[in-house]
This record gives C-alpha cells, sequence and structure tokens, in this order.
C-alpha cells in the first residue's frame, strides 16, 4: 500500500504511519482496530490546502465584496468593500482570528457575503469560485492548490478501511462544494463551521436558507472535539493538523482506547509553498512529549502541489 504515498520522501514520518495503519489493520495483532472504530479527522486549511497568504474562503469573501460593490457603489462608503474593490489584500489579512483580527468585522463580512440564499446556491457559489480563481502567487485554481501528500494520505487510508473526515474551523459548505472532486471525501463526511440555517417554504416546497449565525462551537480549538462527537459518535485514531486550533483534536485522538496516530504539518519550505508557525507554537511545542509525529514541508514532501 505504500505507493499510495508515492509524494512523502522515505524517512521517520512517512515509515510512522505505514508503521501505525499496519499495526491497526492486521487482525493478528494486539493493536488491531475494528472497521467502525477506524476513524480519521484531517484538518483542511494549512493541513490539506495551501492557507496562505489567507485563506481561500477569504478570497471567496473578498470577490463577494468586490463584486456586491460593483453592483452597488454606495457600499463603497465601508472601509471593507472599499479594501476590496482596491484588491486591498493588507487589509483582510489582519483579520485573520489567529493574528489578533477584528472577529466581529470579520464575522459580519461572513455574513453580508455568505447568506441571504439558500445553502445550494451558496454551494454552487463556492464551487464556481474554487474552480475558476486563481491563488495569487502561483496563478493555479485554488481547486487545485491541494496537497498531494495528503490526498495520498487520505487515499491511502480509505484503502484501509478508515473513514476519513474533514475537521475544519472553515465553513461546511464552503468544503463540501469541492471534497469529493478533491479528496474523494463525501459531503457527509465534512466537519466544518456551521452558519445558520432555516427551512423557506416555496411552491416547490421546502429550502434550506442560510441565516445570520454561527451554529456554537465553532469548528476550532475546544469546539473541534464537540463537534467531532456531534457528527461521527466516536473518536479518530487518527487525527492531522498544523496549528494550535488543531490542538484538542490531535489530544483527542490520544484519549481513544484503541491506539492512535496524530500528526502536525510543519510549514518551513519557504521556496515551495510558506514557512511559518505563527498560530502554531504550542502544538509545536507539545507534539514531542506526546509522541505527535512532525511532518516536514521541506523533507518529508518531495512534492507539495499535484501541478509540480
Amino acid at each position: 500500500m505504500s505507493e499510495h504515498l508515492s509524494s512523502w520522501r522515505n524517512g521517520a514520518a512517512k515509515q510512522a504511519i505505514l508503521d501505525f495503519v499496519a499495526s491497526v489493520v492486521n487482525p493478528d495483532l494486539p493493536t488491531f482496530v475494528p472497521l467502525a472504530d477506524r476513524i480519521a479527522t484531517l484538518d483542511n486549511d494549512g493541513c490539506c490546502w495551501c492557507e496562505k497568504p489567507t485563506y481561500a474562503q477569504f478570497y471567496f469573501a473578498i470577490a463577494r465584496l468586490k463584486q456586491m460593490a460593483t453592483d452597488d457603489p454606495s457600499l463603497l462608503k465601508k472601509p471593507e468593500y472599499k479594501a476590496a474593490y482596491d484588491d486591498d489584500m493588507a487589509y483582510f489579512v489582519k483579520l485573520d482570528p489567529h493574528m489578533g483580527g477584528n472577529v466581529d468585522l470579520l464575522k459580519s463580512i461572513v455574513f453580508e457575503t455568505h447568506t441571504g440564499m439558500s445553502d445550494d446556491e451558496f454551494c454552487k457559489m463556492a464551487h464556481d469560485f474554487l474552480t475558476t480563481a486563481k491563488h495569487p502567487r502561483y496563478h493555479v485554481l485554488f481547486h487545485e492548490m491541494y496537497y498531494q501528500p495528503m490526498a495520498e494520505l487520505i487515499r491511502y487510508l480509505q484503502a484501509n478501511g478508515f473513514k476519513v473526515f474533514i475537521c475544519s474551523a472553515g465553513g461546511i459548505t464552503f468544503i463540501r462544494s469541492v471534497a469529493e472532486d478533491i479528496y474523494n471525501i463525501a459531503k457527509e463526511r465534512v466537519i466544518g463551521t456551521n452558519i445558520g440555517f432555516e427551512t423557506k417554504m416555496t411552491d416547490d416546497g421546502p429550502v434550506v436558507m442560510r441565516t445570520e449565525d454561527f451554529l456554537s462551537p465553532i469548528d476550532d480549538g475546544p469546539g473541534k472535539p464537540v463537534n467531532i462527537q456531534a457528527h461521527v459518535g466516536r473518536k479518530p485514531i487518527f487525527a492531522g493538523g498544523n496549528s494550535d486550533g488543531d490542538l484538542h483534536m490531535l489530544w483527542l485522538a490520544e484519549t481513544n482506547s484503541h491506539p492512535s496516530f496524530s500528526m502536525l504539518v510543519h510549514h518551513d519550505d519557504e521556496e515551495r509553498e510558506y514557512a511559518y508557525d505563527i498560530g502554531s507554537e504550542k502544538t509545536l511545542r507539545m507534539a514531542p512529549e506526546h509522541g505527535w509525529t512532525v511532518v516536514s514541508m521541506k523533507e518529508d514532501w518531495a512534492r507539495i502541489f499535484p501541478w509540480e
């Protein structure tokens, strides 16, 4: 099965993954884990696809603000619309909550650009954006900005009987719009931050509409174990992330009665991707004492993106 990890360099990280999977699928070993309990949860932004210079969903929201300001120039009186219209990315990067950004303004932008429509309409808008808009540095479709080694890992786990879930702070419908295409992960196996929903009755029947609200908790930090319990009902035995927002999920796997594996993707390749530790300092410090595997993008991945 190791051919599934062809973009991974031979080394400690790859071998640790192979050894763990081999140990839980062999019924003759005391470490065997039944199929029902082979649950894997992986973060998305920064773990399975690129999150810099800012999140793909941020770019989507910015594009929406720009289009809305084009349609209604009076909106340019608001600084967020003006920044979007002027392509002022620095304004939006500073809103990142992991960088101490203005969370209330961020929520306002999400509500203005992500609500007032049916969830089906939003899903199509998200899919259209991700399959047509391009990343500003690489000039490649956002749809193709996923990490090839992680896509291979997902398929490797699936081939060994794992049910793989995306567990992201990002919007659940935004990720669902492309999860099947990119990761071979069904929509019902995407866990994310939920906008509010309500049913609107029409002549054609009920329509699920998006509302200006968030369902609690946000799927980040301590919210991840809660949402995993709500969506899955089982603890993961395999968990992967890249930031302090994933710490609770990595630790949750460790509390499983079965053997477990937690990994942290470390962004240390400035040439091929980005190099940064901001927002992952605590998890990186805790990794050695907990036995979590730190995956170096620079050392462990022979290639990062599928188009390399």
